[in-house]
């Protein structure tokens, strides 16, 4: 099998996952019936167990290992830097404070993250059944997510001119698709990952997007098979962000791009509200970045900057109401404003905001004659 080809395994396949046993989740690949037999399913392939194509990165376990202190079951995980690997911070809020667990910043490098820190959302996501309906369980999510493809019609606009004649684009925590379905449309061959079972099923089942129920890394895609990688508000969950940026760097071809977005808090919203920044109550994150930060992170990958943008969301008036509830910090008042929101019907309303408070990136794998010796590129 040649490296840049990425043909679907047979769904529920051991090849697909590429590890075998009883500890790793399953892997499927869910393919929708509108695309059964379309050159741009059989476009894409997962590698073969136990391997990865010449010049790829570690696996999942390798790039995670001996970088954290296993706890108790049940108990939070001590880990070091996740740029650095430095073990040296300044405690910003305890646990319990901003979230659940404690956010410290490095001496080192200046990364805030969460430390000690429960699993990453990825552990969680595994193991559910994903029998339930997202739509229905999640409605504000599900109408979110529809809502704000709006606000990514610049960035298709960047990446179509950027490839002209489309190619293959990887979408790494995909949810329920809406996304690749609007880069579908445009010509673009499309691949969902997304670990959540419920999210990938709606995604192939209601959107008709290609999804791999895993991990990126568990996902196992071949080297220099995507011409575009996206990973929108993922970053900031996933237990190493450079690991995660490496194996990005080696499943895009070179000239290659990735459009990253993730809050950032070298704002003015931040330095006013603190502890109560929206983005920083959300349990779930676990790496909190500033332009720098994030800087470091992806140069450590080998990526170029080609684009950056502070850029806001579209959200519905409830959605926006609920966040106001986040920021006071009160599950009481959340309550009541969700409640009130639903019966006033504002989320059939809605306003774009722009904060300056989010940073979404157009980053760059170079040319292969510049890879070469980069990190997670080619030897």
């Amino acid at each position: 099998m040649s490296s840049g080809a990425l043909r679907y395994p047979k769904v529920g396949s051991k090849k697909a996952l590429g590890r075998s046993g009883p500890t790793t989740p399953q892997t499927d690949t869910m393919v929708p019936s509108r695309l059964q037999g379309d050159h741009r399913v059989s476009a894409f392939h997962a590698s073969p167990a136990g391997s990865h194509a010449a010049g790829a990165g570690p696996g999942y376990a390798e790039l995670h290992a001996g970088r954290s202190t296993a706890p108790a079951a049940g108990l939070p995980v001590s880990v070091t830097c996740g740029i650095c690997r430095a073990d040296s911070f300044t405690v910003l809020y305890p646990a319990g404070v901003a979230q659940l667990n404690q956010i410290v910043q490095c001496k080192q490098c200046g990364l805030m993250y969460a430390n000690p820190r429960k699993n990453a959302d990825h552990i969680e996501l595994e193991t559910r059944s994903g029998e339930w309906d997202f739509a229905a369980v999640n409605p504000q999510r599900y109408e979110k997510e529809q809502l704000q493809i709006r606000d990514y019609a610049t960035t298709r606009a960047l990446l179509n001119r950027l490839h002209p004649a489309r190619g293959k684009v990887v979408e790494v925590g995909c949810s329920c698709g809406f996304q690749l379905d609007a880069f579908l449309k445009d010509g673009w061959e499309v691949l969902g990952i997304e670990p959540d079972r419920s999210a990938a099923r709606q995604a192939t089942n209601k959107v008709g997007i290609p999804t791999v129920n895993s991990t990126l890394e568990s996902a196992r895609l071949p080297t220099e098979c995507a011409d575009a990688v996206l990973m929108l508000h993922v970053i900031e969950h996933v237990p190493d962000p450079v690991g995660t940026l490496r194996e990005i760097f080696r499943v895009l071809k070179p000239g290659g791009h990735l459009v990253l977005e993730t809050p950032r808090y070298d704002t003015l919203m931040y330095r006013v509200l603190g502890r109560r920044e929206r983005s920083l109550s959300c349990d779930g994150h676990i790496f909190f970045f500033t332009t720098e930060t994030l800087r470091k992170a992806y140069a450590l990958a080998g990526f170029e900057l080609e684009k950056l943008e502070y850029v806001g969301r579209t959200l519905t008036l409830d959605r926006l109401a609920y966040n106001v509830g986040v920021i006071a910090k009160s599950a009481f008042l959340q309550r009541v404003v969700s409640s009130m929101s639903r019966r006033l019907l504002l989320q059939k309303l809605s306003v774009t905001v722009n904060l300056r408070d989010m940073q979404r990136l157009c980053l760059r794998k170079p040319p292969s004659e510049a890879v070469r010796g980069a990190p997670g590129g080619p030897a």
